[in-house]
């Protein structure tokens, strides 16, 4: 794999390559957090960065979306669809976790056969992402317990390393060649540059503290559906929705038509939505299949660590640990994990004493 160095002071030059051709996107700090926004000026850009409170999954899947727009015709209806979806995306500085929510997300909306979201994937498909590695990993953050890394590259086009004066840049997909190819002014990475991001990466791996056995999880929620634990995990819970907002993995939506009546036209749009909210399952009749605390938090850990395996084959979270930091309760998600994973060794205990 060849390997470039850019030097800090060239991130404006790397903006000026791809800024007329991409909608590009990067970190800035806007009112004291770090949050992804498409950017005019480069020297906003912020990479120094722990992990963004906001996550980028906003650029892909915003918080309302129009999905078409229509016109009425006597008894017909003509349906103009979004002439945008070519545009070219450049997502420039991105984590490791949140690069691999976009693959949960394209996995999520193109699984179920013939019934496919067009317009995420055909996003998805028109996007570059430059990621970097997380040399300091938040103390909520736990991706390796859920088969993630601070310097994953799996998920990336091109990944950048911050060796300090510098950043190694390494070119990962077919795409990400191409990329870095464009790149002709960047110097070649020496040895030293080389071992110096693999010893960073193996810092920021030992720096985790948190170890969940997963397989143990999910193997114990198969089970545990009606488990007294549900009462003890929603006992703080306030039903806020902090957790799932500003998770980069919560793909739930409602759809709603906003008519013009009096130009006969209107659109459908798309708004993000939550199963903390009481009124997530509401149904017209008044009846609410999920209408207490307890069912809602239960559905959340269910949805990421038994039902997103049972469909998919794979967790529903990143590690990211944006749910821990936000949580006005204090809740912790990871506190939560370790109770469901003790459930069958109580069990046997139990048992035992008996």
């Amino acid at each position: 794999m060849e390997q470039k160095i850019l030097k800090k002071e060239d991130i404006g030059k790397l903006y000026n390559e791809f800024s007329s051709e991409y909608k590009f996107y990067a970190p800035i700090k806007q009112k004291g957090n770090i949050v992804f926004e498409r950017i005019e000026n480069p020297d906003d850009i912020v990479l120094d960065y722990l992990n963004s409170r906001i996550p980028p999954k906003s650029i892909l899947f915003p918080q309302m979306e129009v999905l078409f727009e229509y016109k009425l015709d006597d008894k017909d209806v003509e349906i103009t669809d979004r002439q945008d979806l070519d545009e070219k995306f450049m997502i420039f500085g991105i984590r490791p976790c949140d690069a691999y929510s976009y693959e949960l997300f394209a996995n999520f909306f193109s699984f179920h056969g013939n019934w496919k979201d067009e317009i995420y994937l055909k996003k998805k498909e028109n996007t570059t992402l430059i990621g970097i590695g997380c040399n300091t990993p938040r103390s909520t953050c736990f991706c390796t317990s859920v088969g993630g890394h601070p310097f994953n590259k799996e998920n990336m086009d091109v990944f950048l390393t911050d060796l300090g004066e510098t950043y190694l840049v390494e070119a990962i997909s077919d795409k990400g060649k191409e990329i870095v190819k464009k790149l002709s002014w960047l110097s070649d990475a020496a040895d030293k540059d080389v071992k110096k991001s693999e010893e960073l990466a193996k810092k920021a791996e030992e720096s985790f503290v948190t170890q969940i056995d997963v397989d143990t999880i999910v193997k114990n929620l198969e089970k545990s559906f009606d488990h007294p634990v549900w009462d003890e995990i929603s006992e703080v819970c306030i039903g806020c929705g902090s957790c799932s907002y500003l998770c980069p993995t919560c793909t739930c939506f409602d759809v709603i038509d906003e008519t013009d009546q009096y130009n006969n036209k209107g659109r459908r749009v798309r708004i993000w939505d939550t199963c903390q909210s009481c009124l997530y399952t509401l149904e017209t009749s008044g009846h609410n299949p999920r209408d207490t605390k307890i069912q809602r938090c239960r559905n959340r850990i269910m949805h990421k660590f038994s039902y997103y395996p049972a469909n998919y084959d794979l967790l529903g979270c990143v590690g990211c640990g944006r749910c821990i930091m936000v949580c006005p309760a204090n809740n912790d998600l990871r506190d939560h994990l370790a109770k469901i994973e003790k459930i069958g060794k109580e069990e046997k205990e139990e048992k035992a004493v008996v």
